[in-house]
C-alpha cells in the first residue's frame, strides 16, 4: 500500500499558471465553490477559507485533508465537474458531486 501523501489541489500552483486576471478569477471562483462543497459535506478537515470567507491563496490541500470519500471524489467526480465547467457549465452547479458523492454514502 501506498502511503503517500499527495497534494490533491495546490491554489499557489494553479494561481501561477496564468497571470490575467480573468484566468485568477476564474480559479478563485471554481475553488471557492468546490471547497465550500467539501467543506459543508464535511469532507476535509482543513480551513480553505480565511476569516472573511474568501479562499486562502496559499491553500493546499492533501490527501491527509481529505475524508475516504472526499478522495474518491478527487479521482472521477471532481475532474468531471471540472470537465463539465470548463465546456461553460456552471461553476455553482455542483450536481454531478451530489451524485457522485451520494453514490458513495
Amino acid at each position: 500500500m501506498n502511503n503517500l501523501d499527495f497534494t490533491l489541489c495546490s491554489i499557489p500552483m494553479l494561481a501561477s499558471r496564468n497571470k490575467s486576471t480573468a484566468y485568477q478569477e476564474q480559479v478563485v471562483l471554481r475553488y471557492t465553490v468546490l471547497m465550500q462543497f467539501l467543506k459543508s459535506h464535511s469532507l476535509i478537515d482543513l480551513e480553505p477559507f480565511d476569516s472573511g470567507g474568501n479562499l486562502k491563496m496559499d491553500l493546499i490541500l492533501k490527501k491527509s485533508d481529505t475524508t475516504a470519500q472526499g478522495l474518491e471524489l478527487f479521482k472521477k467526480a471532481i475532474p468531471a465537474w471540472h470537465a463539465y465547467v470548463d465546456k461553460g457549465g456552471d461553476v455553482n452547479n455542483t450536481s454531478k458531486l451530489e451524485k457522485a458523492l451520494l453514490k458513495l454514502l
